[in-house]
């Protein structure tokens, strides 16, 4: 009998910076996923304050897709620890699974805007999960969030508070 090939998991977390997403992200880390995150890449090359260039934000998306490719390949869940704010950046990546036959699970997180800011306010970027925004650009991705619609696939929701 000839051997399925292994069809692997890929999260997208969704929603704005500070709602949780990398907490949750952990958690899917702790149980086998591999995580991929644009602020542990940039952590990595120095960069502890966001929003990165155009140039930067390509060079990282380009080697996190060669990653992502690389473990679907190999059968391995990930968690992509992105914010997916917006329906075409999740339609984007929803394309490169199709080369696959994947349909994501789309995980969001839905945190209270006080809570967001404060959580925000209190980062200090000495590690990647401390990434700092200006409180004007958090404000802006928070109110820019495109929440994700049930025409988009399948939607897990989760208080981030």
């Amino acid at each position: 009998m000839e051997k399925k090939p292994i069809k692997p998991n890929v999260f997208f977390m969704c929603g704005p910076a500070g709602s949780g997403k990398t907490t949750y992200a952990k958690k899917l880390e702790r149980e086998g996923f591999l995580r991929l995150s644009f602020d542990e890449e940039s952590f990595k090359l120095g960069i502890t304050k966001h929003p990165l260039s155009k140039e930067m934000h390509q060079e990282i998306e380009n080697r996190l897709i060669k990653i992502l490719k690389e473990n679907i390949v190999n059968g391995i869940d990930v968690v992509l620890d992105f914010s997916f704010w917006s329906k075409k950046m999740r339609n984007k990546y929803k394309e490169i699974l199709k080369e696959y036959n994947l349909e994501p699970k789309i995980i969001v997180i839905k945190t209270p805007k006080s809570i967001v800011i404060a959580r925000i306010e209190k980062r200090n970027g000495s590690n990647a999960d401390e990434i700092m925004l200006t409180t004007e650009e958090m404000e802006k991705y928070y109110d820019n969030f495109e929440f994700p619609t049930e025409d988009e696939g399948e939607l897990i929701i989760i208080n981030g508070f």
